[in-house]
């Protein structure tokens, strides 16, 4: 339904009225609403225009009124100076200031001599001299479109400052009436001594100065403005820039170049150019408004306002400065090198002498064949005779320092206390897991590795001393490498040619690093070889001491861990072996000495058999060890690992063994002699018929027992060994015990023979074992074969329960 037109409703009855229905009622109400808002913006856009025209008015306003009132004040200034009384006295003072003198138009006066105008104004242009000089010399703007002008022109410009300002005060002559003219006079030439002081330096600062060739032109303009203000000639001005930089060591090269760029042409002309005009018609003196030329100008004498520079421009040709150049070069190349000595004397550092060589080489390399009439390759190589001798110098100081790992030793050998200095932290203990690990891993993994190794304080001072040195080291080598990588062949302006620069190379990145290279070499030799020396003398006025096994095991892992970063040179291969074999068998008898004679003292002393009842076979044989030698191997491998799992490498653990060997085998052989001198004893008389009924009755006893045993097999009684020693220790004076230990020693001598006989096929158990065999006197091979394989069998099956003797 459409939207009834609201232009034709003039009441609200006729909105409602019952033609219209609900819906079209709301759009009446929107519709009505839309003209409204409408009608309300735009009233509020009219009015608010009206308004900012009305603030516009009244600003307006405002500034006619200050303009106004600038215009009155303007007015009444000009009325208040334009008086005839005003007029009046400007027109009499004028008078005077031209007259300078007569009844009417006195001179002016100053103090109590009394001035002329001239001199004030003199004393007036005078102090503006100084004071522009002073604010030219500083950098700062001094006006006249002068504010841009280069170091040399500042330079040109201020000498010709003071030196209109000397004339100033020599214009005044000696006598000066006036006290205060006379303080100012002192003050003014104590200025322009201090600011001649300042022009002089200011000028060897830019002599000083290198760079690119902009540079150039301010060092002509700083040769003019010392021309000018000592009055030299161009020969002299020369000189004078020589010998500043024969003080500036590093600028022999650029001053090879400037020299001849400035000299002799272009510093004549430059001469020259100072004399073609009086001082005071000088275009940049003119231009300074501050001295105010336009008045005081005409008060100046004429010996000021006509003066002209007079300096010889001509007295220096090509050839005297060749000569001059010549002369400078071959004083200023050894002042060079004596300078650079000097310098590379204060660096210790390799890299700080190799970044010192790289950059003075290529500033010779870069420009020295720029230089005209000058070899630049014998320069070259006498820069790198000073280097190299430096560099070598260095490096023997720090391969030297070697020997500081010997004295870390020796400090700990001397201040060694047992029990403090070869304490060890266990791994297992429980303030390794107590570490903080907010910052990483790395610290609880280095205490880790360092228990693992053994490395406590002792041992850790010596090893980080040797990683300090052997990171200096390392860093030797890199630079070594840095060196022969090097490039030296960047002639962008062709102005060498291709041998030359092959010779350079070779020179620079071949013979130089294989000089250096070598030198190393034979320095780390002589450095090891008296290292191992010292720690061979070390150990040697102490191997016979009571503390000689931890020192010992301390010396042993020093050696490991240096040996393990040893430089890659083929000469080092043996360093410190020598002394390996000694320490090891000290370390050894450390270990060994108490659980061999607890083993001699116990086990091997016993005379009779523990766990017989645990023999196998038919005959009954051993088929395990005795519980002193279990017990043996235990304390054994306990004393190893509390001496420290890292010391037993394969070549310690060959000589702990052998000592074993040779201790266990002897002490064996005595216990054997001892038994046999014990049976041919109990052979004689009434003892041995007791003991031959006893061994009856307990092989009897073993025989019944046996039986009984093997009854539930089936199988049929036998009489065992014990009846057959019985028979047999009648004739041989053996009895039961006797032959049962003997067997278990044989099975005792064949384990231990598999864990202590050496691979290079050493005879010293084989003929203990055949000794105990054939003391037993049983004769068949069978028997023997069988307790080696079970004593073979037996080993493998334990042999991890003692793993460093595994």
């Amino acid at each position: 339904m459409a939207t009834p037109d609201i232009s034709s409703l003039t009441s609200a009855s006729e909105v409602f009225a019952p033609s219209h229905t609900l819906p079209q009622i709301r759009a009446i109400h929107k519709t009505i609403h839309a003209e409204l808002n409408e009608k309300a913006a735009r009233l509020r856009s009219q009015v608010g225009g009206s308004y900012r025209e009305l603030l516009g008015t009244a600003d307006a306003i405002v500034r006619m009124r200050a303009g106004n009132d600038e215009v009155q004040g303007v007015l009444a200034g000009m009325g208040a100076r334009c008086g005839r009384g005003v007029v009046w006295g400007k027109v009499n003072g004028m008078g005077n200031f031209v007259g300078g003198s007569g009844e009417d138009r006195g001179p002016v006066t100053l103090g109590e001599g009394g001035l002329g105008t001239g001199e004030m104004a003199r004393l007036q242009l005078l102090e503006a001299c100084t004071l522009t000089a002073s604010r030219v010399l500083r950098g700062g703007d001094v006006g006249g479109g002068l504010g841009r002008m280069g170091s040399g022109d500042r330079l040109v410009l201020a000498t010709k400052l003071l030196i209109l300002a000397r004339l100033l005060i020599k214009s005044f002559g000696d006598r000066v009436e006036d006290e205060q003219a006379r303080a100012a006079l002192e003050a003014a030439e104590k200025s322009r001594l201090a600011l001649r002081r300042k022009l002089s330096k200011c000028v060897e600062r830019v002599l000083e100065r290198c760079g690119e060739e902009s540079d150039r032109g301010h060092i002509l303009k700083a040769l003019a403005a010392y021309s000018l203000a000592t009055n030299s000639g161009a020969r002299d001005s020369l000189k004078h820039f020589l010998a500043v930089r024969e003080k500036a060591m590093r600028l022999a090269l650029e001053t090879l170049l400037d020299v001849q760029a400035v000299a002799p042409s272009n510093l004549s002309d430059a001469l020259a150019s100072l004399k073609k005009r009086a001082l005071l018609a000088d275009s940049t003196i003119q231009k300074l408004e501050v001295l105010r030329l336009d008045i005081c100008e005409r008060w100046c004498g004429e010996d000021v306002q006509f003066f002209t520079p007079f300096i010889r421009h001509d007295d220096l040709d090509g050839k005297q400065a060749k000569e001059m150049l010549t002369a400078w070069a071959d004083t200023g190349k050894g002042i060079v090198i004596s300078g650079l000595e000097r310098v590379l004397g204060t660096m210790s550092e390799f890299k700080g002498i190799v970044e010192l060589r790289t950059r003075v080489l290529q500033l010779w390399i870069g420009d020295g064949a720029r230089a005209r009439g000058f070899d630049p390759s014998e320069m070259l190589d006498r820069l790198r005779r000073a280097i190299n001798a430096r560099l070598l110098a260095v490096l023997e100081v720090k391969v030297g320092k070697l020997h500081l790992v010997g004295s870390e030793v020796a400090a700990t050998l001397n201040s060694w206390r047992e029990g403090v200095t070869d304490a060890q932290e266990s791994l297992w203990d429980e303030d390794t897991y107590d570490m903080d690990l907010s910052n990483g891993v790395a610290a609880f993994l280095q205490n880790v590795m360092s228990r693992m190794y053994g490395r406590n304080d002792a041992v850790s001072k010596a090893v980080n001393c040797y990683a300090s040195w052997r990171h200096v080291i390392d860093d030797v080598d890199g630079v070594v490498e840095h060196l022969k990588k090097q490039r030296w062949d960047d002639d962008i302006e062709d102005l060498e040619d291709d041998d030359v620069i092959e010779a350079r190379q070779e020179a620079l990145s071949k013979d130089d690093p294989a000089a250096l290279r070598e030198r190393l070499d034979v320095t780390l030799e002589k450095a090891f070889k008296a290292l191992e020396q010292r720690l061979a003398a070390l150990w040697a006025e102490r191997e016979g001491g009571a503390d000689s096994g931890p020192m010992a095991m301390f010396l042993v892992r020093v050696l490991r861990d240096v040996r393990t970063a040893l430089p890659k040179m083929e000469s080092l291969g043996g360093f410190g072996l020598e002394m390996v074999p000694s320490l090891h068998g000290k370390m050894a008898r450390e270990v060994v000495v108490a659980p061999v004679d607890e083993f001699v003292a116990g086990p091997l002393a016993r005379r009779t058999v523990v766990g017989r009842a645990l023999w196998e076979g038919s005959p009954e044989m051993p088929s395990v060890p005795t519980p002193g030698m279990f017990m043996f191997l235990r304390d054994l491998s306990k004393g190893m690992g509390a001496a420290g799992m890292d010391l037993w490498s394969p070549a310690a653990v060959r000589v702990l063994k052998g000592l074993v060997s040779t201790q266990i085998c002897e002490a064996w052989r005595e216990a054997l002699g001892g038994l046999t001198e014990a049976g041919e004893k109990s052979g004689d008389g009434e003892d041995k018929g007791e003991e031959g009924s006893q061994a009856e009755k307990d092989g009897e006893e073993t025989s019944t027992k046996d039986d009984e045993e093997q009854t539930d097999d089936g199988e049929k009684p036998k009489a065992e060994l014990g009846s057959d020693a019985k028979g047999e220790a009648t004739g041989n004076a053996l009895t039961g015990e006797q032959r049962d230990l003997l067997l278990q020693w044989f099975f005792d001598v064949s384990y231990f023979r598999c864990c202590f006989e050496p691979a290079d096929g050493s005879k010293e158990w084989k003929s203990l074992a055949d000794a105990v065999y054939e003391r037993a006197e049983l004769g068949d091979d069978a028997l023997r074969e069988r307790l080696a394989k079970s004593s073979e069998e037996y080993w493998k099956r334990t042999s991890l329960l003692f793993g460093l003797l595994a």
